[in-house]
């Protein structure tokens, strides 16, 4: 393996680890946007009650640690 073949694996590598680092910051803006849409949604007590007749009362504990800002990222 020459040196141009070892720069060309690494900026292959490098790119790839920039688009999962360009993915993860689009997937934590969408996870802020739900969790703040919820914490809204939260606080009506209609759709709270739809919620409670529809059998929906509970949520994953990450997702309502993160709503109730309990978590620690």
């Amino acid at each position: 393996m020459t040196a141009a073949d070892l720069m060309q694996v690494y900026q292959r590598e490098a790119e790839k680890q920039r688009l999962l680092v360009k993915k993860s910051d689009f997937t934590q803006t969408r996870l802020l946007f739900v969790v703040e849409a919820l914490k809204d949604l939260l606080g009506n007590d209609g759709f709270i009650n739809l919620l409670r007749a529809e059998g929906l009362a509970t949520m994953p504990r990450a997702l309502q640690a993160r709503v109730s800002g309990d978590d620690h990222d």
